[in-house]
């Protein structure tokens, strides 16, 4: 008896062992970031790369808003830098914690990696929507020349609407922004696992910037119907709800203007994604290796 109990306790050390070495191996940058850090990543990788593709969004936005010429002009590629830059980095601060917490909580479900993708994704994306959506409101009017700049948009979209005013079109974001995030994170993880798989080495940062742009295009082009909706809800030039502008659209002016911007928009959203995905790594993968004193390229 006495035999048999302790061949049971050595399995039992073994078990415990192997278990424990699993779950170091299994390690990952992602997984030893700290809350504050996964805020910083995703701050700087959203804001930085949106600041940067400002302009492309200016010229996307004033092809899709209604009776809105395109002038190209200096000033006419800044317009709505102000919320675009002040309101990025929160947006991705948002985003990129709510990502990574439900991630981390659908990895302990078995909930297996494509799905984890989906999922979170949507997550981080709904936390983003908070910041986002005012962001969206006050930069696409200042872009479609409904107001002269932010400031001015601010207290006016306050005075007359409230609070609320700030949220116009937010039903029709969500539906921009959720699926366009989810699909943009899934193509991503699927491709770099096929990476993987077809070079046996994990991408560089230069090959993260080259997936996640692929990634980044082809969610692009599935929801550009979705964001010509939306753009027009924001700017004024929809009525009816997320339905009514959408028939109104088809109905007036035909089926091929919701996929106005489409050219603009792959060109701001592709880079857009290859930027926020790639940065969001290099900047995770460097504050966790300097909280540990190793090398960011070893994890």
């Amino acid at each position: 008896m006495r035999v048999i109990i302790v061949f049971l306790a050595s399995l039992v050390l073994v078990a415990t062992r192997t278990l424990a070495a699993a779950a170091e191996t299994k390690k990952t940058w992602q997984n030893q970031m700290l809350f504050h850090e996964r805020m910083l990543a995703g701050a700087g990788a959203r804001g930085t790369a949106q600041t940067f593709l400002h302009p492309i969004d200016v010229a996307r936005t004033r092809l899709q808003a209604k009776g809105v010429t395109m002038v190209f002009t200096p000033q006419t590629f800044v317009k709505g830098i102000g919320p675009q830059c002040i309101l990025a980095f929160p947006a991705g601060a948002l985003q990129f914690a709510a990502y990574e917490f439900t991630k981390s909580k659908f990895a302990l479900m078995g909930l297996p990696g494509a799905g984890q993708e989906l999922l979170s994704a949507m997550c981080g994306a709904l936390a983003a929507s908070v910041v986002r959506v005012p962001q969206e409101v006050l930069k696409q009017r200042v872009q479609a020349d409904i107001y002269p700049n932010a400031l001015v948009g601010l207290r006016t979209i306050l005075a007359e609407w409230g609070p609320m005013g700030l949220y116009k079109g937010y039903t029709a974001t969500i539906l921009r922004d959720v699926p366009w995030n989810a699909l943009s994170f899934m193509f991503f993880a699927q491709e770099k696992q096929l990476f993987t798989k077809m070079t046996g080495e994990k991408p560089t940062t230069e090959q993260n910037l080259a997936l996640g742009a692929v990634s980044g295009m082809l969610a692009a082009v599935i929801m550009t119907p979705v964001d010509v909706v939306k753009t027009r809800l924001m700017t004024g030039g929809g009525s009816g709800g997320i339905v009514g502008t959408f028939n109104s659209i088809i109905r007036e002016e035909g089926a091929a203007t919701l996929m106005k911007g489409v050219v603009p928009r792959v060109v701001f959203l592709a880079p857009l994604a290859a930027m926020t995905l790639s940065l969001y790594e290099a900047y995770g993968r460097r504050l966790v290796g300097t909280r540990l004193g190793v090398d960011p390229k070893s994890l």
